[in-house]
């Protein structure tokens, strides 16, 4: 039997190459395991075609363009309505009941050129010339614009109380019918005259009158040559009455 050497051990020379495997290997395994632990934000993450995913956030909940609208034009005649009432509370301090005002829209300047006519001389307005561009002709011929107008300054002056309701009126009560009774001589009695009258309600009137409309108003101007012509513009009339 031949016997057989022991195997020979690598020399270090020869574990080397091996070595430098191994350790090249262990730093991809741990540069992958490091990108694992990170996974992408939820921002950041895109489709297969390379559009990137919305984030899943809340966002701003947005009015309709008709409520932005009715907002906008609520807010400014808010606004309006807080500097006319100075001069309505200055009339009625005076003992002056009624209040009218003529209110021009800002590209209407007319009172700039002329005087105001076709006022009595006891009913002339108080001329106010509105400014900004918020509250040109084009705001003011919208009839939303008008009513609401009216409406507040209503509920300003008056707050938020009704107008004064006809009263309640009972219903008119009857006496009971008597059976009629013969006398002593056999003859009947006579009813008693009915005095029954229906009350009629009394006259009321509602204690605050607001009218707001848009019409035509004329101003007289003297030309250069000494010569009388007439401006014509639109603004909002509004009459106050509080009694």
């Amino acid at each position: 039997m031949v016997a057989l050497d022991n195997p020979r051990e690598p020399t270090a020379r020869e574990r080397a190459p091996v070595l430098i495997i191994f350790h090249q290997l262990n730093k991809t395994l741990c540069k992958d395991t490091a990108n694992m632990a990170e996974p992408p934000s939820y921002e950041e993450s895109t489709l297969a075609d390379g559009k990137t995913i919305m984030s899943d956030e809340k966002k701003p909940q947005r009015f309709s363009i008709c409520e932005e609208v009715g907002a906008s034009r609520s807010q400014h005649v808010a606004a309006l309505v807080s500097k006319l009432l100075p001069q309505i509370r200055s009339r009625a301090k005076n003992g002056l009941s009624k209040s009218t005002l003529l209110l021009l829209p800002s590209d209407q300047d007319c009172t700039r050129k002329g005087q105001l006519v076709g006022f009595a001389d006891g009913d002339s307005p108080l001329i106010i010339q509105l400014e900004g561009r918020h509250d040109s002709l084009e705001f003011w011929l919208q009839m939303e614009a008008i009513a609401d107008l009216r409406n507040q300054m209503y509920l300003s002056i008056a707050g938020a109380l009704p107008a004064a309701a006809l009263p309640q009126v009972p219903p008119p009560q009857r006496p009971p019918q008597q059976t009629p009774q013969r006398s002593w001589f056999g003859s009947k009695q006579e009813k008693a005259p009915n005095n029954d009258t229906t009350l009629l309600p009394m006259s009321t009137r509602p204690l605050v009158l607001v009218e707001v409309k848009i019409e035509e108003v004329n101003f007289r101007t003297e030309n250069k040559f000494g010569l009388y012509e007439t401006l014509r513009g639109k603004a909002v009339t509004m009459v106050v009455e509080a009694n």
